[in-house]
């Protein structure tokens, strides 16, 4: 059924990677050569580690990767510092900022989805909006942010906050991304500044889940 799948899935185990997500980022990078050597970069999400993998080898012993998520990490680095952990937790957020500033933030979190289209939607624009407060602090001038997000929720509305943050911005939906997702790639290139918010909380900006609550 999921052509592609099978061929990424067999592709990534060959060349040694731990996922098929890993092609992701390649053709991002690809196409806007972000990552660059001796760089710090921030994996938001990152097990079990084929983006850190892949950032890794770009920015060579003398850049760093950081990276966070509370499933298990199975990549190994000589470059590397893995923080286990929940990203949402300000503990663990306080842990990552420590390590920063950072050049770019890689995201390919994505909330565990409930089997409501619209609800996964909401809560996957949340994570973008949670990376995206982060990056507004700790991420250097002139860094980049890349991050996965659901079509179908805020997405718009995240993209016209990082509008203010970036000088430039994009979407990209990669060839490895399976035909029938809805995920699609937010990135934002030659940071500014953190954005004014027109005095209102910045959680204001985007609307809840239908439900109401955010289950993490």
């Amino acid at each position: 059924m999921y052509k592609k799948a099978d061929h990424y899935t067999k592709k990534a185990k060959a060349e040694g990677y731990e996922a098929r997500s890993i092609y992701k980022l390649e053709e991002i990078q690809k196409k806007l050569k972000l990552i660059k050597p001796g760089q710090k970069i921030l994996d938001l999400g990152c097990a079990p580690g084929s983006w850190s993998q892949y950032a890794s080898k770009l920015v060579g012993l003398a850049g760093h990767i950081v990276g966070i998520d509370y499933k298990q990490i199975t990549a190994t680095l000589p470059n590397a510092t893995f923080v286990y952990g929940n990203f949402l937790r300000d503990h663990n957020k306080e842990k990552i900022a420590e390590l920063g500033p950072y050049d770019g933030i890689i995201s390919d979190m994505a909330p565990d989805t409930s089997g409501d289209r619209l609800t996964d939607c909401y809560k996957s624009a949340d994570l973008v909006r949670e990376a995206l407060d982060f990056a507004f602090t700790d991420l250097k001038k002139g860094g980049f942010f890349i991050a996965k997000i659901f079509q179908g929720g805020d997405e718009k509305k995240v993209m016209e906050l990082m509008e203010k943050a970036f000088l430039k911005t994009r979407w990209l939906k990669p060839a490895a991304s399976r035909d029938n997702s809805i995920e699609i790639f937010m990135i934002g290139i030659d940071f500014q500044s953190k954005p004014e918010l027109e005095e209102k909380p910045f959680e204001e900006y985007f609307n809840d889940t239908p439900e109401g609550e955010m289950p993490w």
